[in-house]
């Protein structure tokens, strides 16, 4: 599990940075979140990646919809994967 960890984060550097360039004030937990989501990882899937219940991925998500201003109707992983395109 933790090869592809790796090779998930090593992957997806290029939209990291894009990430940290156009949202300055994400935390690098937040970039982790925002790098499974685009990954379409569940929430419980996350929630085993992180250690933390389903229930604090989904306080997380929220928090990230309102720093990065995204409406609830959208998906957030639909909007980072315009973000990265």
């Amino acid at each position: 599990m933790d090869h592809l960890l790796l090779e998930l984060e090593r992957s997806n550097q290029g939209f990291q940075q894009q990430l940290r360039l156009r949202f300055p004030g994400l935390t690098a937990y937040e970039i982790r979140l925002c790098t499974y989501l685009k990954s379409n990882l569940s929430t419980k899937e996350i929630a085993t990646l992180f250690n933390i219940t389903p229930d604090s991925v989904k306080k997380a998500k929220h928090r990230l919809r309102k720093k990065l201003d995204i409406d609830p109707e959208e998906s957030i992983p639909v909007v980072l994967l315009r973000q990265a395109g």
